[in-house]
């Protein structure tokens, strides 16, 4: 045997995916080489540049033809979706001007007019894999996907539900973005503003089984979620085809921040953290003088948003953080807190001082980067002040249910985790003379609080915050359980069983606590406390 034919040999081994034939028919023509004769060369398998939806789904071959064959041949050639694969070569053309439409009933938002795409036998994805958004050489607009209806009830329902949490939009603001939609080359960007807005409410506010607009679409999605799909995948198409820019413009950065938002209402965290990191990147590169007063506004109060949801993301996943508060640009301390006397701002102006104190420094030792010194116990005690005095910025009458919801979670839940980092630091201790948040019990007075906190709170001012308010009870929850189980507590059996039940019921009424958490809280007290475990039942 040559030390060709070991080779190949070797190669089929390693490579089990290769059929015996073909394994066989390389032996053979090794053979006749061998003999003198010349083999004939193997035909180069033909690739496409881009394979049509159904086909990369199904991880196919695909032909350059709309409809391809492979969709020919199973009788799907209406389900053929992509755009015909252009000629290797082309000679260079002029570039086409954009064409301006009349909104909404326009066709094209980019460089070329299509007919009306078909919506109907959607096969919508089901997790972040199975999600796929191929680029577009044209960005066009679908014919009532997003209508003036539509878009009238998406931002009333974010101006009730999410503006108190996330003030980044006005009704002037939005408003503008539809006058711009439909009236210059700018509306490509203003229009996308308004999918990512509409596509962010249908997935985080509305319920995932129902359909508020009934019949009055036209694009075959039968429910809130399915709607919201759409959207999110056009959104994400025009994200692709919209051009980069050194410097970017508020609406890009509005745009970017409503697919992260998107993306983490539908359990997709890389792509979440992805975009979200891409927001936080475009923010960074915006020109302050370069923005109107009502667009600066604007932009500080995204600063924080961002800031937030950077911060959060960070402790919750252990990612790093890029956005830092400075004296001179957006976040400066001079602008905190001053300049908006709008009340409605207080629950805002809170929540930003919640995570003001969660620097760089911080997130480093919840990382577990290498610290070259001992901390001492109290090194902690500076983070601790500010997130427990961070709720005096407003008088509680100032707030609104669905604000109150949040800021007390998130600062129950922020003293878990520092509890938490103190116990791995081991500046945990059971005297009483000590706070008694660097005592072992201490998660047992959270539960308690967090239930007097939120039992007389509406469970929709709790929902609408989305899948990062459930994640943080089940933190919390987690904490309880590992405390019964390990700490002896001079407190009632009865009493514990009460708040950690209480916990569970609301976690099975949030987003994904029904089908993600509540069996992952389940299976903790199983292994941890299973003669408590009977007595959870809700």
């Amino acid at each position: 045997m040559t030390a060709q034919q070991l080779g190949e040999r070797e190669h089929d081994q390693a490579n089990p995916s290769i059929s015996p034939t073909a394994s066989q028919a390389r032996g053979s023509a090794t053979r006749e080489g061998d003999s003198g004769v010349a083999a004939a060369p193997r035909a180069k398998r033909v690739q496409v540049a881009r394979a049509c939806q159904r086909c990369r789904r199904l991880q196919k071959a695909c032909s350059d033809s709309r409809p391809c064959q492979r969709c020919v041949k199973a009788g799907l050639s209406d389900e053929c979706g992509g755009f015909p694969v252009p000629s290797r070569v082309l000679p260079p053309q002029p570039s086409p001007s954009l064409q301006v439409l009349p909104y909404p009933g326009a066709s094209s938002l980019g460089f070329a007019a299509s007919s009306p795409l078909s919506f109907r036998n959607l096969d919508l994805p089901t997790s972040p894999q199975a999600f796929t958004s191929f680029a577009r050489e044209s960005f066009v607009r679908k014919d009532d996907l997003l209508p003036p209806r539509v878009v009238d009830y998406c931002a009333g329902r974010f101006f009730a539900r999410l503006a108190p949490t996330i003030p980044i939009l006005t009704p002037d603001y939005v408003a503008g973005l539809r006058t711009r939609a439909a009236s210059s080359e700018a509306g490509s960007e203003a229009y996308c503003v308004l999918l990512g807005l509409c596509a962010m409410v249908m997935l985080q506010v509305e319920e995932p089984g129902g359909n508020p607009l009934g019949q009055q679409l036209s694009t075959g999605a039968d429910s809130n979620a399915a709607y919201g799909w759409l959207l999110l995948e056009e959104a994400l198409a025009a994200h692709r085809h919209l051009t980069r820019k050194s410097t970017p413009s508020l609406d890009s950065v509005l745009l970017v921040f409503f697919i992260y938002a998107c993306h983490a209402s539908l359990f997709h965290h890389s792509p979440a953290f992805v975009f979200l990191r891409e927001a936080s990147t475009l923010f960074l590169l915006l020109k302050p003088e370069g923005l109107d007063d009502v667009s600066r506004s604007l932009a500080e109060r995204l600063f924080w948003v961002l800031l937030v949801s950077e911060r959060s993301h960070a402790i919750r996943y252990r990612r790093p953080i890029t956005l830092q508060v400075t004296t001179n640009g957006f976040g400066g301390a001079a602008s905190f807190g001053t300049g908006e006397g709008d009340a409605s701002l207080a629950g805002f102006k809170c929540l930003a001082a919640l995570f003001r104190s969660l620097d760089t420094t911080f997130i480093a030792l919840l990382n577990q980067e290498s610290v070259s010194r001992t901390l001492p116990p109290d090194s902690l005690d500076g983070v601790e002040g500010a997130v427990n005095t961070a709720l005096n910025y407003s008088c509680p009458d100032d707030l609104l249910p669905t604000q109150k919801a949040n800021l007390r979670v998130t600062q129950l839940w922020l003293r878990i985790i520092l509890w938490q980092l103190r116990l791995r630091l081991g500046h945990l201790s059971e005297h009483r003379a000590k706070p008694s948040s660097r005592t072992y019990h201490y998660p047992l007075e959270v539960a308690k609080d967090l239930r007097l906190s939120t039992r007389d709170l509406p469970v929709q001012s709790i929902q609408v915050h989305g899948v990062g308010i459930s994640e943080k009870l089940f933190d919390i929850a987690c904490a309880v359980v590992n405390v019964l189980a390990r700490v002896p507590v001079e407190m009632t059996k009865t009493a514990a069983e009460d708040d950690l039940k209480y916990l569970r019921g609301l976690i099975l009424q949030l987003p994904g606590g029904a089908t993600v958490y509540d069996a992952l809280l389940v299976k903790h007290i199983q292994q941890t406390l299973p003669n408590m475990a009977d007595g959870l039942d809700v």
